[in-house]
């Protein structure tokens, strides 16, 4: 583990280059060279596994509404995917999938995401908008742990960027927006490929802001107003009919008010306070991937950084009559990254992958804490480092025609080392820890094929989450917090039609969890991860699509979520919550949509979206729980040959609700009230 991560790539390309150039040697010898051809994005995709389709959700992400475009309106249409939004770009945001969540700030993700090859680090760093994406697919369950190098124990949450343009066309796309408060987007993409298809570019730019939703009637102005520039690129070179090579980027500068938080029991958009903050960000990220089609199969390796900054972060809350606490973070991330992946061909009897991960990340948060906005009470600093290092595989065995069996394993360790400096309160105090854990992960995944169009699956696999340090405590008994593992069950049906008018899968989940990580504020000064020794997640989930008639596509989903802490102690009150339901995670999920586009080039659609009671506590406290809402969109709109226009609207009922609520300073954040606008688009 103490080997730099970039002689893996160094290996990787020697051997692809050899192999791949001795593959195309013998195709042209034999006269069966294929011609070269652009190709989709090099993705790491998950093999023929026997349960790949019915636990994977595919969305178009140009299908979300208007001004959805983002992780959170992702989530919403996938059953028992949450995403808790705090405003401040997924700092301190929580995602939930089937009970399992992850700890916003300290610990590493239960839900991992990737672009492309590209893996990104802990849940505070996701991107929040999907500007310049073309699909998102959700991978559930801790099996996904043995086809990917960086997953969670919920699942993978993989992103691709647009197919490549036909070779020597180049496309394009011109989008612009404009809504109430004063919301404004504009956004290009060039798509461009050589002629002779070894090479293709793709460059997208993006441009949103809009005012605040939030009035400090005090100052008299708008608060938690978002300004945002995002780009995209990717280049690939393709020299040969075996090799491949990508290089992807992107960027985000974002310039926004407050973090939007309002006291809980008052107001949903009013707030009286005697001073605002900011939330500054930069984030950006790269990989370079080199693939190569040898004899043996495809071997892919995939150098990547992920560098992601947020300086400052500061806001005045008003926690008492009398009293108020002022915030100011500066926090940062950056990871190296190295991925090798070896997949057989497609048409082999035995169709397997198997890779290595390596990660070398360190967080850096800087904290200043002030009584009034004047009187200092906490200046502290921390450091984590995370090394890991996984080897992962899995082969899928055909009996029969009928039967698949996919076997599979990971092993993985991770090693962390953690030091916190504090000099105020004084005296000046220094807290140096380190942590080793490790995980082997069995998998084993069954598909029965009852009918041509229906398949019986089921799963069994293990899960594992590392633990951590939390920088936001120096005390040292809290400051540690262990791993979190998981057994996971599952099973399910898929079906489709004979005429493919109607596609439904239903699934069943039940997990058996160990070391459950909470993380909140369990005293007034101390923010950190607790372990519930034992917590169970069981339920199910419903998926549908439909086209009775010509143009009209009727699609729906519910998710059911039973999180159990069966054994858990407040450890600072010493209280008892055995039997409660975690924290983070709404009862159920739904959706529905109905979407018409007519031959004459009119369309229209409307979305609802709905969440059950989510606990932000423990203790079930109504005071820190959202009850169930439902939200209400629609859009209507015409386009013909390269125009596009449209008019949308969200939370057409202007339902008051929270997105998310922070307990320990008794503040929430809400959600976006009624929106709407109109939007262009002209293509190329």
């Amino acid at each position: 583990m103490t080997l730099p991560p970039r002689p893996l790539l160094a290996a990787a390309l020697a051997f692809g280059a050899f192999f791949s150039s001795a593959h195309a040697q013998s195709e042209a010898v034999t006269g069966g060279a294929p011609s070269v051809v652009p190709l989709e994005p090099l993705v790491v995709r998950e093999p023929r596994s026997a349960d790949a389709s019915a636990t994977v959700t595919r969305v178009e992400l140009d299908t979300l509404p208007a001004g959805e475009n983002t992780l959170a309106g992702f989530a919403a249409q996938v059953p028992n995917f949450f995403v808790a939004s705090n405003g401040a770009r997924s700092f301190t945001d929580i995602f939930s999938l089937r009970g399992l969540t992850n700890t916003p700030i300290f610990g590493t993700p239960a839900v991992t995401v990737y672009l492309d090859d590209l893996p990104l680090g802990s849940g505070f760093t996701f991107p929040s908008e999907l500007a310049g994406f073309a699909t998102g697919e959700l991978h559930r369950g801790p099996g996904q742990n043995t086809v990917l190098g960086r997953a969670g124990p919920a699942g993978v949450l993989q992103f691709t960027t647009p197919a490549a343009a036909r070779s020597g066309t180049p496309t394009g796309e011109v989008r612009a927006s404009y809504g109430n408060f004063n919301a404004r987007e504009a956004a290009a993409m060039v798509n461009a490929s050589t002629a002779t298809g070894k090479g293709d570019v793709l460059v997208v730019a993006d441009y949103a802001a809009r005012d605040g939703y939030i009035t400090n009637a005090t100052l008299n102005r708008d608060i938690d107003f978002q300004d945002g520039l995002s780009a995209l690129a990717r280049l690939r070179y393709h020299p040969t009919a075996t090799t491949d090579y990508t290089l992807l980027f992107t960027g985000l500068r974002a310039r926004d008010g407050v973090q939007p938080l309002v006291p809980l029991g008052g107001p949903l958009f009013t707030v009286t306070r005697s001073a605002e903050g900011v939330t500054d960000l930069d984030a950006y990220n790269t990989a370079f991937t080199a693939a190569f089609t040898t004899p043996v199969g495809r071997l892919s390796a995939t150098t990547a950084y992920t560098d992601w900054k947020l300086d400052p972060y500061s806001n005045l809350l008003k926690l008492s009559p009398g009293f108020s606490l002022g915030d100011t973070v500066a926090q940062t991330q950056r990871n190296w990254n190295e991925e090798l992946k070896l997949t057989g061909n497609d048409q082999a009897a035995v169709h397997w992958s198997a890779g290595a991960f390596f990660s070398d990340g360190k967080t850096d948060s800087n904290v200043h804490r002030l009584a009034f906005n004047v009187i200092p009470t906490e200046v502290s600093d921390a450091i984590t480092d995370l090394r890991s290092l996984a080897g992962y595989g899995e082969a899928a065995f055909t009996p029969d025609s009928k039967l698949t069996i996919t076997p599979g394993l990971r092993l993985e360790t991770n090693r962390q080392t953690f030091s916190r400096t504090q000099t105020v309160p004084g005296p000046t105090s220094v807290l140096n820890l380190h942590a080793t854990s490790s995980a082997l992960l069995p998998k084993l995944a069954a598909s029965l094929a009852l009918r041509p169009l229906t398949t019986l699956f089921a799963s069994v696999g293990a899960g594992y989450k590392p633990g951590g340090f939390s920088s936001f405590t120096s005390n040292p008994a809290f400051a540690p917090f262990g791993p979190e593992r998981t057994i996971g069950y599952e099973g399910g049906l898929t079906h489709t039609t004979a005429d493919h008018s109607l596609t439904a899968t239903v699934r069943a989940f039940w997990y058996d969890i160990t070391g459950y990580q909470i993380e909140r504020s369990f005293t007034a000064t101390d923010y950190f991860v607790a372990n519930a020794p034992r917590a169970r997640s069981r339920g199910a989930e419903l998926e549908l699509t439909w086209k009775p008639a010509a143009g009209l596509t009727l699609s729906g989903g519910f998710g059911y979520t039973d999180v159990t802490l069966v054994r858990f102690t407040d450890p600072v009150a010493l209280t008892s919550f055995n039997g409660n339901r975690a924290p983070y995670v709404p009862l159920f999920t739904a959706n529905l949509r109905a979407e018409y586009q007519d031959a004459s080039g009119w369309f229209g659609g409307v979305d609802v979206t709905a969440d059950g009671r989510t606990n932000y506590t423990e203790n079930q406290s109504p005071a820190f729980s959202q009850k169930s809402y439902a939200l209400l969109g629609a859009h209507i709109g015409y386009g013909m040959g390269r125009w596009r226009l449209s008019l949308y609207g969200n939370n057409l009922t202007n339902e008051g609700y929270f997105s998310a609520i922070t307990p320990g300073v008794n503040h929430g954040t809400p959600g976006a009230p009624r929106i709407y606008g109109v939007q262009v688009t002209a293509k190329f």
